[in-house]
C-alpha cells in the first residue's frame, strides 16, 4: 500500500481518534518516508546503509522537546519546535545546533478534520512558520509539507468539549473545496534564494471520515487533487526525488 492508503486503513482501525494525537502523523510519516526509499535510489541507499535515518517528533538536532521549561542555557527564550519528521545524516543526534544543516529532510503534517473556516488560516500559516523555522535554521534542507482534509458532510469530533459547540461536526459543502482551493496556492521553494515560508514539497491528502464509522476513504475526485497533477501524493514523491537528488 502506498501512504495514503496507509493512513486511510490505520483511521479505520483507530475509529473515534483524536487528530490532535501523535499516532496518526507518525504511521503518514513513515509511510511516506518507506515510499520515498522506493522511488528514490539515493535516498533508499543512504536509508538502508544507515548514511541516514529518520526520527519521529524531535527538533532539528534530532532531540525532542517535551516540557516547557526553558533551558538555562537558551538566550532567545524560545524552545525549537518539534517536527513530525526529521531525517539525520551520520545515524542520529547532532551536538551543536548549527549541526542542522546535516539534515536533507523534514516533514510536517497537519489535519483539518471539521470547522474549516477558522482552521484552514490557521493550518496554510503553521506551514509557513513550519518553513520558515527549517529554512532559518538548515537552508539546504527540504521541508515537505501535508495537509489532510476532510470532506466529510458531517464529523464526530472526538473532543467532548468541542462537540459542545453549536456547528460542531457540520461542514457546509464548500468547506473542503474551499479549503483545498486555499492549499493549491501555495509557492513551492525552487531554490536557497527563494523567499522565507515556502516548503520545497506540499500533498494534499483529501478524505471522507465521519469520525464514527470504520468507512473512511481516500478522495481523488475534485475538488481533491487528480493522481499526478500538483498537490498528488504522485507529483509530492516526484519532488521530493528530484529535491533530494539536488543536494545528495
Amino acid at each position: 500500500m502506498s501512504a495514503p492508503e496507509d493512513y486511510v486503513a490505520w483511521i479505520n482501525s483507530h475509529v473515534g481518534f483524536n487528530p490532535r494525537g501523535q499516532g496518526h502523523s507518525d504511521v503518514l510519516t513513515a509511510a511516506i518516508i518507506r515510499d520515498l526509499a522506493a522511488a528514490s535510489p539515493e535516498f533508499g541507499a543512504a536509508l538502508s546503509s544507515g548514511a541516514i535515518v529518520w526520527l519521529p517528533n524531535v527538533g532539528l538536532t534530532g532531540r525532542r522537546h517535551n516540557s516547557p521549561v526553558l533551558d538555562e542555557d537558551e538566550e532567545d527564550g524560545e524552545i525549537e519546535p518539534n517536527i513530525d519528521g526529521v531525517v539525520l545524516r551520520g545515524g542520529g543526534l547532532l551536538a551543536p545546533p548549527s549541526s542542522a544543516s546535516r539534515v536533507p529532510l523534514t516533514i510536517e503534517n497537519k489535519t483539518i478534520m471539521t470547522a474549516h473556516g477558522k482552521a484552514r488560516t490557521n493550518r496554510y500559516n503553521d506551514a509557513r512558520a513550519y518553513a520558515t523555522h527549517v529554512h532559518a535554521e538548515s537552508p539546504n534542507t527540504i521541508a515537505a509539507f501535508t495537509i489532510v482534509i476532510n470532506t466529510a458532510l458531517r464529523y464526530r469530533n472526538p473532543d467532548a468539549f468541542a462537540r459542545s459547540a453549536k456547528v460542531s461536526g457540520t461542514n457546509r459543502p464548500d468547506d473542503a473545496k474551499n479549503t483545498i482551493d486555499l492549499f493549491r496556492t501555495m509557492r513551492m521553494r525552487e531554490g536557497l534564494t527563494d523567499r522565507v515560508g515556502r516548503c520545497e514539497a506540499v500533498y494534499i491528502l483529501a478524505i471522507d471520515y465521519d469520525g464514527e464509522t470504520p468507512t473512511a476513504r481516500l478522495v481523488t475526485d475534485p475538488p481533491a487533487p487528480s493522481p499526478g497533477e500538483p498537490f498528488s501524493y504522485e507529483w509530492f514523491l516526484d519532488r521530493l526525488c528530484a529535491e533530494y537528488r539536488k543536494r545528495d
